[in-house]
C-alpha cells in the first residue's frame, strides 16, 4: 500500500470507526452503514458522506471528524500512520521530529509542543506510558497528546471530553526513534507486575487505557491494559491472563461496554474468574462516557471500589438484543401494562386497518378517531393518548378538508385553535422507499413543530397508496408491509390504513397477510334491515333522528378483546352555499339517537323463509358439522362449521320450488336467488356467518326472536337526508352464494 493510496485506505478507516458495513445495501464500489444506508463510502473516489449529519469529505476529514481533531490534518496523518495505514517518508519524519521531539511525562525535560493548523491549539504531550516485556525490558512508549488553546484551556471533542491523540514510539537498533510498532505489535501494560500478581492470586483490574490502569494502581490494586485500544486486543494478549482473577471496569458508553464484553469473551476459558462492571450500574447519575479515573476524581475511594468488586457476579455473555429477547427470569412476576393509543381498542405504535364497503363512511370514522387523539378526548368512552395526527388524504384531499371543516363547525372549535391534526394531500406511495423516507422526515418535523410525538398516521386509502400493487401476491404485499413497519418504527406512531372490504363484505380485501400482520382490524358497515319476505330488499337503518346508522366492529385485537361492537350515525353539517345557490354539506360521526318511548328494534323476527334457511343450517351443523377451519374469523364462541355445499343441500330439501322437478336448471336458479336473498339477511341480523374463501358457514348461536306487535302510535322513520343518500349509493349487491 502506497502512502497516498486513498481508495484502498478509506474502507479500513471507515470500518475502524463505524464497524462492518451493511452487506445487503453495499456494492463493490459503494459501502453503506446503518439499516438504511445513512453513511456511505465511495471506494473509487475515496470519499464518504453522512446523510444524517449532512457531512462528508475525504479520508483525512473522516479521521478529523471521528477523532475530534477539528482541522488538525497533521494529527489525522499521525493517526493513519499509527494504525499502519500509511508510511510517512523519512524526510517528513525527520522534519516532524525536529519540530516536536516528543517525550513522555516521566522524563525530566518537557518536550516542545507543535502548533496545529488553523489555530486548533498546540499539540502538547501530557503523559507517557512505557511498555515492557515479561523480563522488565522496555519495548516502546505510548504518548498521550492534547491541544492547548490560546486561553490555556484544552480543546474539546464533540462529546464534550478533552480531545486527545496517542502515538507510539520506540528505539531502533541504531538508537533512532521509530514512530510505529511495525514488527513488534502491541502488548499489555505493566507486564512483569501482572505476571507476579497472577502468581500471587491477586485480582487484576483490566480497564480501557493506561490512565485508568495507573489510577487503579494508585488506589492499591493491580491493573493492566493494552496499547492501541480495544481494536488491538488479541487472543495472544488474552492468554497472558491465564488463571487470573480479572475485573473489567468499562467506560460508560456503547463503545466502552462493547469493548469490555469483547475482552471478557476472549478471556473465557483462560482466566480463572471474570467480572465486568459499569459504574453507572452502581453510582446513581454516573455521567455518560465517564470511566474509573472520572469516578476517582469525583471522590471515589479504594474502599468503595472494593465493595463494588466484592458484590459483582461472575461474568456471563450479554443477553442477545437483536430481536428484543427477554429471559423468562427477567419478566417473571413483573406485570406489564400494555401501551394503548385508544385503551383496549387500538395499540400504540401498531398498525390498524379501518376497513369498510364502498361509501360506508370509512374516512368519517378515521377522521373522528384522529380528532379524538389530536385533542386528547376519549374515543367511545376509552382513554386516548394525545399527540400529533397526520392524515394522508391522497384519495380525496379536498373531501377530507371539507370533513375536517364540518367537524370543526359541528364541535364549535374556534378557527384560532391549533389542533395538531395535519392533512396531507400531496402524492404519497407505499411502493417507494424514498416516499416513506420523506414522510418519516416530515413526521419528525411536525413532532418538533408541536413539541409532542406523532401518535397516529392515517393513510387514506391503502389502494391509492399502493397503486400498481398486486394485492393477492404475498411477496409484493410483504414489501409494502415492511415499509409500513419501518414507518411505524421510525416515527413511533400508530399507522391506520383505510382500506376496503372484499366483494362479499366478509373480510379485508387482498392477500391474507394484510390482515394477519397488523395489530388491529376495525370494520365499518352500513346497518341494514332484515326483510320480512323474499320480495323485499334490505333497507338502511335510521336512528330516531333519521340519520344513517353504521355498525363498527373491532374484529381483531392482538392484545385485547375481540368482536367489540359499537354504532355511530352520520350527522349532516351545512358548510354554506355554492355559486349555483346549492347547499354545501358534509357529515360528522355522532352517537346513535334512540327513541326510548318506542325503543324500536333494528333486528326484527325472522320471516318464514329466513327461518327455513336457519333451521336448515342448524340441521346441517348437527349432522355434517366439523371443527371450524384454521384461519376462519368467526369469533371465540364458534366451534363448528359446515361446508357451503352441505348447507345448500339441506336447504334444497326444505324449499318448495315453483319450477317442475325435471327443470333442474330453473330450480338451481330459483335456489340461488332464494339463498342470495335470505343468507345476507341472516348474516346482517347476526344469526349466521360465512367465509367464502374456506367455503364454510356457521351459526352465531343467536336465539330466534318472536314477532312483536308495533306500538299503536308508531310512526314511520323520517326520510334520509339528501346529503346522506350519497353515503348509501354504490353499496355492493348481495353476493351470490
Amino acid at each position: 500500500m502506497t502512502e497516498h493510496d486513498w481508495p484502498a485506505i478509506i474502507l479500513p478507516v471507515a470500518e475502524s470507526f463505524w464497524g462492518e458495513p451493511n452487506k445487503k445495501l453495499s456494492t463493490d464500489k459503494e459501502k453503506k452503514w446503518g439499516s438504511y444506508g445513512a453513511r456511505t463510502v465511495n471506494l473509487e473516489k475515496a470519499c464518504w458522506f453522512d446523510h444524517e449529519a449532512g457531512e462528508g469529505g475525504n479520508v483525512i476529514e473522516l479521521v478529523q471528524r471521528e477523532q475530534g481533531l477539528g482541522e488538525d490534518k497533521a494529527a489525522a496523518m499521525a493517526w493513519l500512520e499509527q494504525e499502519g495505514l500509511i508510511s510517512l517518508s523519512q524526510e517528513r519524519q525527520e522534519r516532524r521530529e525536529q519540530r516536536t521531539t516528543p517525550q513522555p511525562r516521566q522524563e525530566p525535560k518537557q518536550p516542545p509542543a507543535t502548533s496545529s493548523e488553523d489555530n486548533g491549539g498546540e499539540l502538547t504531550w501530557v503523559a507517557g506510558y512505557t511498555y515492557h516485556d515479561a523480563d522488565g525490558n522496555p519495548l516502546y512508549q505510548v504518548l498521550r497528546g492534547q491541544w492547548r488553546l490560546p486561553d490555556g484551556s484544552w480543546r474539546l471533542a464533540k462529546d464534550g471530553q478533552i480531545a486527545k491523540t496517542f502515538r507510539q514510539r520506540r528505539k531502533g537498533t541504531d538508537g533512532q526513534v521509530i514512530w510505529n510498532l511495525n514488527g513488534i505489535g502491541h502488548t499489555i501494560y505493566r507486564h512483569q507486575q501482572v505476571e507476579l500478581a497472577i502468581e500471587a492470586g491477586k485480582t487484576i483490574l483490566l480497564p480501557e487505557g493506561e490512565k485508568d490502569a495507573d489510577t487503579a494502581v494508585a488506589l492499591g490494586f493491580e491493573a493492566s491494559t493494552n496499547s492501541g485500544g480495544a481494536k488491538n486486543w488479541t487472543p495472544e494478549l488474552a492468554r497472558l491472563f491465564k488463571d487470573a482473577d480479572v475485573v473489567i471496569p468499562v467506560d460508560n458508553d456503547d463503545t466502552g461496554i462493547a469493548a469490555g464484553e469483547a475482552k471478557a469473551k476472549s478471556l473465557k476459558g483462560i482466566a480463572r474468574r471474570i467480572r465486568v462492571f459499569n459504574f453507572a450500574d452502581h453510582v446513581p447519575g454516573f455521567p455518560a462516557k465517564h470511566d474509573l479515573t472520572n469516578w476517582v476524581e469525583a471522590g471515589g475511594t479504594a474502599e468503595e471500589l472494593q465493595r463494588i468488586i466484592d458484590k459483582l457476579p461472575d461474568w456471563r455473555p450479554r443477553k442477545p438484543q437483536g430481536f428484543g429477547g427477554r429471559a423468562f427470569a427477567d419478566i417473571a412476576d413483573k406485570p406489564i401494562e400494555y401501551d394503548w393509543l385508544i385503551k383496549n381498542l387500538v395499540e400504540r405504535n401498531g398498525v390498524v386497518i379501518l376497513a369498510g364497503e364502498k361509501q360506508a363512511g370509512k374516512t368519517f370514522a378515521a377522521l373522528d378517531m384522529g380528532m379524538k387523539v389530536a385533542r386528547g378526548l376519549p374515543y367511545g368512552g376509552k382513554k386516548t393518548r394525545q399527540g400529533v395526527v397526520i392524515h394522508i388524504a391522497i384519495e380525496d384531499g379536498r373531501g377530507v378538508r371539507m370533513r375536517a371543516e364540518g367537524y370543526r363547525r359541528f364541535n364549535e372549535i374556534s378557527p384560532d385553535q391549533d389542533i395538531p391534526y395535519i392533512i396531507m394531500d400531496r402524492e404519497f406511495s407505499l411502493m417507494s422507499d424514498d416516499s416513506v423516507d420523506k414522510l418519516i422526515a416530515e413526521a419528525r418535523a411536525w413532532a418538533e413543530y408541536y413539541d409532542m410525538p406523532v401518535e397516529l398516521i392515517i393513510i387514506d386509502t391503502w389502494s391509492v397508496a399502493t397503486e400498481g400493487l398486486n394485492e393477492i401476491d404475498g411477496a409484493e404485499v410483504g414489501k409494502v408491509l415492511a415499509r409500513i413497519n419501518r414507518l411505524k418504527d421510525e416515527t413511533r406512531a400508530t399507522i391506520c390504513l383505510v382500506h376496503h372490504m372484499n366483494a362479499s363484505g366478509s373480510r379485508v380485501r387482498g392477500h391474507t397477510s394484510i390482515e394477519a400482520n397488523v395489530s388491529n382490524v376495525i370494520e365499518i358497515k352500513a346497518a341494514m334491515t332484515v326483510p320480512d319476505n323474499r320480495r323485499d330488499q334490505p333497507r338502511p337503518i335510521l336512528d330516531a333522528k333519521g340519520r344513517h346508522v353504521r355498525h363498527v366492529t373491532l374484529t381483531k385485537n392482538k392484545n385485547g378483546l375481540n368482536n367489540v361492537k359499537w354504532r355511530l350515525s352520520l350527522e349532516v353539517v351545512h358548510l354554506g352555499i355554492d355559486s349555483d345557490g346549492d347547499p354545501i354539506t358534509t357529515c360528522v360521526c355522532v352517537p346513535v339517537a334512540r327513541n326510548e318511548a318506542q325503543a324500536p328494534k333494528e333486528r326484527r323476527s325472522l320471516s318464514p323463509d329466513q327461518r327455513l334457511v336457519y333451521d336448515a343450517l342448524l340441521a346441517a351443523l348437527e349432522d355434517r358439522g366439523t371443527v371450524i377451519p384454521q384461519g376462519v374469523r368467526a369469533g371465540p364462541q364458534v366451534r363448528r362449521a359446515v361446508s357451503q355445499s352441505d348447507f345448500v343441500a339441506y336447504v334444497r330439501k326444505q324449499i318448495s320450488f315453483t319450477a317442475p322437478e325435471d327443470e333442474v336448471e330453473a330450480r338451481n336458479k330459483e335456489l340461488g336467488a332464494f339463498l342470495k336473498r335470505t343468507t345476507i339477511s341472516l348474516i346482517n341480523a347476526g344469526y349466521m356467518g360465512r367465509d367464502n374463501d374456506k367455503k364454510v358457514v356457521w351459526s352465531l348461536g343467536r336465539q330466534i326472536e318472536e314477532p312483536a306487535s308495533p306500538p299503536d302510535d308508531a310512526e314511520p322513520p323520517p326520510s334520509i337526508p339528501d346529503d346522506v343518500k350519497s353515503e348509501m349509493e354504490g353499496l355492493p349487491d348481495e353476493p351470490p352464494f
